[in-house]
């Protein structure tokens, strides 16, 4: 790779009024990675490449030619003066980027910005080009830094009309003319080149270029850059102080910093930042401490600095590469830093604009160490967890820890028990879910400073809650300083090619000692750094160097090395924490995920494992029958409960949206359009109705043994929307303008504040009432006894523990079931929503459940929630509790050979009803247990009865009534 320049960027200067009906034939150059096949620049002006989802034909027109002698690619694109659709700071110009492939097909490929020009804009961070006449256009920004050998390629055009002059444009360096643009001017590509920059004569140090480009009617522009020559310094030996470690270790004193770079096969390096003015100088190049070719460090003390100032710093490496540290804690971003604002990130150090290009680390000696609060903070059980994962920028407007910690109040009443942040550590632009990491150590400025962090991590322990971070350790992209440091095609850290099917970005290779070694710095700094309790690993299954980019299925099957080096990097957490939460996102098969989930389970750790149960949560809240016991580790064999199961994630679609569009109704159970034309009385699609089925949904859920996860804002029924844009736009479910899928999404706290919402606000109680009851007694989380029946339409939960008994039944039909319920144990039960309490005498009790009604019982009083929370809403005037026992007349009557009894129940207890023949003989008993308030109806089938009267007898409690009926035959 070319390197990558500091400059100062002057104004462009026009002298001639330009015409925006005429164009310019603007060349774009660049030089992609060493392992990239071709080329494209995609933009406004064609289409960004014809793409399809970032797909890119390898035959589009946006594909470049490649200048074999020179090594770069370049296209000639003729474009509108004062054209395109973009802005930068008042002015128009068009987007664009440029788009690498891999592979012969296309199908490996990545998009960057263009590292030759440091405008972009949007929050993709497209490139900028305003379009004059004439232009000047990537001015040899990897001149920043020059030895004897820089050359560079710049492009300076102008309308056909009026062509460039050579003669009359000039070079200046150092304000002193070298000479013009003859002999170095390409007409028909509109490139002008220097070549061995040092034949110029630079001084070492700090110098300035400045190109005058002038037009035959004498129109003139002008740019210009400083650059830092160092020519050729020799070798600089020494062995490092022992115990330094790599990146940035301060001194005791405040003052001083020493910095470590491990940077096998490399000759060179300078530190240079603030405490240089950006000037590469020679007494900051840094020792050499090479063992070998493919051991070597290079290292260096800083003294002199103030405590408790910020200092901009960055290497140069060989002459021409320039890197951040790669553990940095803070990063510096030329182009996102500015859209974070004041309030996000006070006192946010600014980029050195003008001084360099890339991304900046910041030295902060001195600093103040945090106060942390919450000394005596427990943190909870893996068995107990409740964990609640949101990604801050669709959680909160501001998308800042601060507002953050005021939400743990609500999230506290919730009942969860520990808070998963979807990646926090520096990425990408500014508004991504982060799952494209420039850095795995530096936390990303978009949602606050490391101080805010800290107290947001600090609040969230004075409440009992763990905070677990979401870390992407499988790829970087471009941008991380450890990709940069070499060509792809000898990066150690990185395979050329990805060892399997699912890779996005560069995937690391976790068999070098290097990538291992920094994967245990990064987790000891954010447990060290920040009191992190656990991290959740994505995409486990890539770390495996057996496999390829098919999809063949190896990636899926079991890997031995995949296993082996995730255990070590569990052991680095645990030798750092011995209690620290692990768990994968995995998603594979049995054999290796119980191999991880029963590792060292003897000494109390084991690692967790996401448990998807998306799918079968979702067809049982839509009303079709799935079985629900995939959410249990028991499904899995743990020898622990150590399954992270959920309903939903930020990788799935919500259940709400599906409800909405796809639920079942009392006239048509199995779906359809009858749902919206002749629905019944019953319709999961109706809104209140969907919320009601997230409340059942909870209900076989917060109670069952072993953590538990939501994602944010599942507790208000998010999903689908009166607008329709709450969908995740993965599949062809969602309309055509609901956002991206890795897009933000609208944030809904009117659900909350809305006296409206009143539904949604009952489903958040319903919610926090279940959560809170788990949290309440081991019989939830530990039982002694497990038994459950959850793959009908009426699914069942029985637990039995020396705290409480518990029994729990729910109807996931859309229509009423009668149900004989036998309990686990005889003797005083309680209704958990009512705090009814009544004696189960044979142990079993029958009532009717509603469509999405559901009861939980318990022989441990707990306290009631607020009435009529759980009622399902949409059969509100179907429940009108009997204030009286009563029997009623059967019906038919006469009747051959059967009839209906009903009767009511007036509150719960021991029923019995039995027939008695004209001679007051039992003939037959119908009913005897106990049964809750109700309206009952059973079946008498009288077929071995002879004709003639008899009397149906009812008791409940000191009630006794009778009702004659006849049998004919």
């Amino acid at each position: 790779m070319r390197s990558i320049l500091s400059f100062t960027f002057l104004i462009l200067i026009s002298i001639v009024p330009l015409q925006a009906q005429e164009t310019v034939n603007v060349t774009f150059q660049y030089e992609p990675n060493e392992n990239a096949l071709r080329a494209f620049v995609p933009g406004e002006f064609n289409m960004w490449g014809n793409n399809s989802s970032g797909f890119i034909s390898p035959t589009d027109g946006s594909l470049m030619i490649k200048d074999e002698e020179n090594g770069f690619w370049y296209k000639t694109i003729e474009l509108q003066i004062g054209g395109g659709t973009a802005t930068h700071n008042g002015k128009s110009g068009y987007a664009y980027k440029f788009h690498e492939q891999r592979n012969a097909s296309g199908s490996e490929w990545e998009w960057f910005t263009d590292p030759l020009n440091e405008i972009a804009v949007g929050d993709n961070n497209d490139s900028f080009i305003e379009v004059t006449s004439p232009l000047i256009f990537q001015l040899g920004r990897n001149l920043g830094i020059a030895d004897t050998n820089s050359d560079y390629w710049v492009t300076v055009a102008s309308k056909d009309s009026d062509s460039i002059d050579v003669i009359a444009s000039s070079i200046y360096l150092n304000d002193e003319f070298i000479g013009n643009f003859e002999n170095n001017y390409e007409k028909e590509r509109q490139l002008f080149f220097m070549k061995n920059i040092g034949n110029y004569n630079p001084v070492q140090g700090l110098n300035k270029l400045k190109i005058v480009a002038v037009t035959e009617s004498e129109a003139t522009t002008s740019d210009s850059l400083q650059f830092t020559f160092v020519g050729e310094p020799g070798y600089l030996d020494k062995v490092r102080p022992e115990g330094l470690k790599d990146g940035i270790t301060y001194g005791e004193d405040g003052t001083s910093v020493s910095l470590s770079l491990f940077a096998p096969k490399k000759e060179r390096a300078f530190v240079f930042g603030d405490f240089t003015d950006w000037k590469v100088e020679l007494e900051y190049q840094m020792f050499r401490d090479s063992l070998n070719a493919d051991s070597t460090w290079f290292w260096i003390e800083v003294e002199g600095l103030t405590a408790g100032e910020e200092y901009g710093f960055q290497y140069l490496i060989d002459g021409d590469l320039i890197i951040a540290d790669p553990y940095s804690e803070l990063l510096l971003d030329p182009f996102n830093d500015q859209y974070i604002s004041e309030s996000v990130f006070p006192n946010l150090k600014p980029y050195p604009e003008g001084k360099t290009t890339g991304l900046v680390g910041v030295l902060r000696p001195g600093k103040t160490p945090f106060e942390w609060s919450a000394t005596n903070y427990n943190r909870p059980d893996k068995e107990s967890l409740v964990i609640y994962e949101l990604i801050i920028r669709d959680f909160i407007e501001d998308h800042s820890y601060a507002t953050l910690i005021d939400t743990l109040d609500y999230l506290e009443r919730l009942g969860v028990n520990a808070i998963e942040l979807m990646p926090v550590n520096e990425f990408d632009g500014n508004t991504s879910w982060g799952y494209n990491p420039a850095s795995h150590i530096a936390l990303d400025k978009y949602y606050g400073s490391p101080e805010k962090f800290k107290e947001f991590v600090d609040e969230s322990h004075k409440r009992g809650i763990a905070v677990i971070l979401d870390v992407v350790l499988n790829h970087a992209t471009g941008a991380h300083s450890l990709y940069k440091l070499y060509d792809l095609g000898s990066n150690p850290y990185f395979n050329t090619s990805p060892k399997h099917e699912f890779n996005v970005f560069n995937d690391f290779n976790h068999q070098y000692s290097g990538t291992q070694y920094y994967t245990k710095r990064m987790i000891e700094h954010w447990i060290n750094e920040y009191k992190i309790d656990g991290f959740r690993w994505d995409l486990t299954k890539g770390f495996t160097q057996n496999c390829t980019g098919a999809a063949n299925g190896c990636t899926g099957s079991y890997q031995q090395d995949r296993v082996d080096i995730l255990k070590k990097y569990a052991d680095y957490q645990w030798a750092s924490d011995p209690n620290f939460y692990v768990i994968f996102e995995h998603l594979g098969g049995v054999q290796e995920e119980s191999e991880w989930a029963n590792y060292r389970i003897n000494e109390g750790k084991g690692i967790m494992l996401w448990g998807n149960q998306n799918g079968a949560y979702n067809e049982s809240t839509m009303g079709y029958v799935s079985n629900l016991s995939g959410v249990l580790s028991e499904s899995k064999g743990f020898q622990k409960r150590h399954l992270v199961g959920y309903m939903e994630s930020h990788d799935e679609q919500w259940l709400m949206f599906k409800n909405r569009s796809f639920g079942a109704c009392e006239n048509s159970p199995s779906g359809g359009d009858g749902c919206l034309t002749n629905p019944g009385s019953y319709n999961v699609r109706d809104l209140n109705t969907a919320l009601d089925r997230q409340k059942i949904a909870g209900a076989f859920f917060f109670t069952l043994p072993g953590p538990k996860m939501l994602w944010q804002f599942g507790e208000l029924g998010y999903g689908y929307g009166d607008d329709g844009e709450q969908c995740l736009n993965d599949s062809n479910d969602c309309p055509a303008f609901a956002p991206g899928r890795t897009d933000a999404k609208p944030i809904r706290w009117d659900y909350w504040n809305n006296p409206d919402s009143e539904e949604r606000i009952n489903l958040y109680k319903t919610w926090s009432a279940l959560i809170n009851l788990r949290g309440s007694s081991e019989a939830f989380t530990d039982p002694d006894l497990l038994t459950h029946s959850l793959n009908g339409e009426v699914k069942w939960i029985k637990m039995i523990h020396s705290d409480t008994d518990v029994a729990i039944n729910g109807n996931f039909a859309v229509t009423s079931k009668f149900v004989d319920f036998t309990f686990p144990s005889t003797g005083v039960w309680y209704d958990f929503f009512t705090g009814e309490s009544f004696d189960v005498g044979n142990g079993t009790i029958s009532y009717n459940l509603l469509p999405g009604q559901f009861r939980i019982f318990t022989t441990k009083k707990f306290d009631a929630p607020e009435v009529g929370i759980v009622i399902p809403n949409e059969n509100e005037d179907k429940i009108d509790t009997p204030t009286a026992f009563k029997l009623y007349q059967n019906y038919p009557n006469p009747f051959n050979p059967s009839t209906n009894i009903t009767f009511d129940v007036a509150q719960t207890g021991s029923v019995s009803l039995a027939i008695y023949d004209m001679l007051g003989r039992k003939v037959s008993e119908l009913v005897s247990n106990v049964k809750t308030a109700g309206t009952y109806s059973v079946y008498f089938d009288a077929s071995g009865l002879s004709s003639g009267v008899y009397f149906a007898r009812f008791q409940a409690g000191e009630t006794v009534q009778i009702q004659k009926m006849t049998l004919l035959k």
